[in-house]
């Protein structure tokens, strides 16, 4: 189904005329999806027990309203090597929480989601992280910028891949960044935050996650999409990504969203 938007009109003017032209230009509305914001996030020191997942419904691409908080869902994370099943319960405002969730490092986890008479499916493994190192600071490209160089080590003889998140106050969303080792394994890697807003003061929080590798190749398409470091991972972008969650009965559905899980690193600088 097709749905005129919006009328553009292009108005060109010469010295001896001018012509106003109305366009209507029709963007596909396939209707709403389910978008599945899935980060179970495992701060190293803390138990990871207290857990949240996020589920909505997308609205159309030029439409000002956010995503549409999804209620009523049965939402299970099962540790399929034990069979452990953690149930995230619904606060009837699109999150669901568990304080019970109990995390592992390789272990493989599934996602339930029963919703509006479908049940959705995904598959991820906890990926684990060492230690950030250091925060090493740099002049940037323009006057008055400057560059954050995180640093950490890289295990040996493993492919791992890295996302870096950046969250100040200067910034309406985070800064994302992520690497994989590939010319850099076994030694000491690093992510880089750099941005216009990077001025003498400004207090970074940053986080290093370890992430699997189709959450890698995910991510690296939604920075290259937003045109930033930043975005809005579930908002609309100008071709919207399929993650890993999958309606079993109907696989032609598109799901929006990710189900991932992540050991993570945290540490403050402030640009001197």
């Amino acid at each position: 189904m097709k749905k005129s938007i919006y009328t553009l009109f292009i108005a060109i003017s010469t010295i001896f005329s001018s012509c106003t032209d109305i366009v209507d230009v029709d963007v596909p509305n396939g209707g709403a999806r389910l978008v599945v914001e899935a980060s179970i996030n495992w701060e190293k020191g803390t138990s990871g027990n207290n857990q949240t997942i996020k589920l909505s419904t997308s609205t159309a691409y030029f439409d000002s309203n956010l995503n549409v908080p999804a209620t009523g869902a049965t939402v299970t994370v099962t540790k399929v090597n034990d069979g452990s099943q953690f149930i995230f319960s619904d606060q009837n405002n699109g999150d669901y929480t568990t304080a019970s969730f109990v995390p592992e490092i390789g272990a493989v986890y599934n996602l339930t989601i029963d919703y509006g008479g479908e049940t959705y499916a995904a598959t991820e493994t906890l990926i684990g992280f060492t230690e950030i190192n250091g925060v090493t600071q740099e002049e940037g490209f323009n006057e008055d910028e400057y560059r954050l160089r995180v640093r950490f080590d890289d295990p040996v003889d493993e492919v791992n891949y890295y996302l870096g998140e950046f969250i100040q106050d200067n910034l309406a969303v985070p800064s994302l960044s992520s690497i994989r080792d590939e010319f850099l394994n076994g030694n000491e890697a690093f992510v880089l935050h750099s941005d216009e807003k990077n001025v003498t003061g400004t207090e970074v929080d940053i986080k290093v996650f370890g992430i699997s590798e189709q959450f890698y190749f995910y991510i690296e398409q939604l920075i290259e999409q937003s045109g930033t470091q930043g975005g809005g991972p579930f908002q609309a972008t100008p071709a919207q990504l399929k993650g890993n969650c999958k309606n079993v009965n109907n696989l032609n559905e598109e799901v929006l969203g990710y189900f991932r899980l992540s050991q993570f690193a945290r540490t403050t600088y402030t640009i001197q």
